[in-house]
């Protein structure tokens, strides 16, 4: 799931089809000498900050497996989750802080409410077992109310936001607090309260108005302020004074966003090597490929896929996702070039599968790719159900419960390690 939660300093690895779905455990002699793509010898992970099994599982990975290794696979490709997985924290969470702070909206107060609503199964449904006094319809009209007297007080908005001077006016503004907080309770209370089927794509409705271009010019602006930010947590509180129909609340969001340095020798080891390199995340595709050239890591991405919505005929986002006809992006020496291939899924949970089989295994004349690289239980299934992987690397959140996808496959890694003595 994409929701920002602490991250254990260690990283549980390992090779999951040695015993799940290959059934074969290899030990590699990393001794040989292979050539990679360029004819030159294969490229191994370096940096010593690495967690020793996580190192060694990669580089035999790549002894075994790359174009130039004892076994080389077809085509292979390795598929990545990018939020909390490459990145430290959530690149579309940041993305929609930034958008809050500098009003970057391109919807009208009276199109709000009804974007807000939208998708949710029963507006209506109480919510105070949730502890939300209310419904989602009451929040949604908390929401739409503060944003018109924002509206008024400071608008016309449009996604480039407001000038800084402004922004340090509405963080003092009661209304602005009303507004911010409610928005976020309000998506994970989408996400607890009906499913992150529902939550995921209707945080990317506040981008409605927006092009793709415009989208990716924002989330490179919120990158610029947070990302290398030391990691600190940040409350916002809505005021007494807001005469409201679900009352005060409070929200407290993680400030910072960072790829580390071991990320980008990752792909660019993998790249070298000749194993190409995809991401599938449940974030707007306009955030990621921002996010992937932020931190430098385009010249070592083969495509990525996203959310998508739907757009208009000015090609602007409407608050409807797109399963039939949204796809994702190559990276090319330009930019990024659209693909024709859908997705035709919502690139979460199991859809990140339906997402890689319709539009990236056909790249690889239908193969599945050898290796991915999950943090949570919404990347379980395109780490599990692909029978050509080699090496899943799970980056373990403190709060998963082991009964879930992400925990379940630390547990067993650790199982495996420990009472079974395998090796990576």
């Amino acid at each position: 799931m994409k929701k920002n939660r602490k991250i254990l300093i260690g990283i549980v690895a390992f090779a999951l089809t040695v015993a799940i779905l290959a059934g074969i455990c290899y030990m590699i002699n990393t001794s040989v000498q292979k050539q990679n793509k360029t004819g030159s010898t294969l490229v191994h992970l370096e940096r010593k900050d690495w967690n020793s099994e996580v190192k060694a599982a990669v580089n035999d990975l790549i002894d075994m497996y790359s174009p130039g290794g004892a076994m080389p696979s077809d085509n292979p490709y390795a598929v990545f989750d990018f939020d909390n997985t490459c990145s430290i924290f959530d690149m579309e969470e940041q993305t929609v802080v930034y958008q809050l702070q500098t009003m970057a909206f391109e919807i009208k107060p009276s199109q709000m409410k009804e974007i807000l609503i939208t998708g949710i199964p029963d507006p209506d449904e109480d919510l105070t077992a949730y502890g939300i006094s209310g419904s989602f319809n009451d929040l949604a009209g908390d929401i739409a109310s503060a944003y018109s007297v924002l509206w008024d007080k400071y608008g016309p908005f449009t996604s480039e936001g407001v000038s800084s001077e402004t922004a340090k006016a509405l963080a003092d503004d009661p209304d602005w607090n009303e507004f911010a907080v409610k928005i976020f309770i309000m998506y994970d209370s989408l996400g607890e309260v009906c499913s992150y089927e529902v939550s995921y794509p209707w945080m990317t409705y506040l981008f409605m108005g927006m092009t793709e271009n415009q989208l990716y010019g924002l989330t490179s602006r919120a990158l610029d302020v947070y990302s290398g930010k030391e990691t600190s947590e940040v409350t916002w509180q809505t005021s007494d004074e807001i005469s409201s129909r679900t009352g005060p609340a409070s929200y407290t969001w993680t400030s910072g966003v960072t790829v580390t340095d071991n990320m980008v020798e990752l792909w660019k080891t993998l790249d070298e090597n000749g194993i190409d390199i995809w991401v599938c995340s449940a974030s707007a595709t306009g955030i990621i490929k921002a996010a992937i050239d932020h931190f430098g890591l385009h010249d070592h991405c083969t495509g990525m896929l996203g959310m998508t919505d739907k757009m208009d005929s000015s090609g602007r986002y409407i608050n409807e996702y797109d399963y039939e006809t949204g796809c994702g992006y190559y990276a090319v020496d330009k930019g990024w070039e659209r693909m024709d291939r859908p997705t035709k899924a919502q690139t979460q949970g199991k859809g990140k599968v339906t997402a890689v089989v319709n539009a990236v295994a056909p790249e690889y004349d239908g193969h599945g790719p050898i290796a991915g690289f999950m943090d949570s239980t919404g990347d379980f299934n395109f780490c599990t159900e692909f029978g050509s992987l080699k090496l899943v690397v799970c980056f373990n959140r403190a709060t998963r419960a082991v009964t879930e996808g992400g925990g379940l496959i630390a547990e067993l890694a650790v199982y495996q390690k420990d009472s079974l003595s395998y090796s990576s």
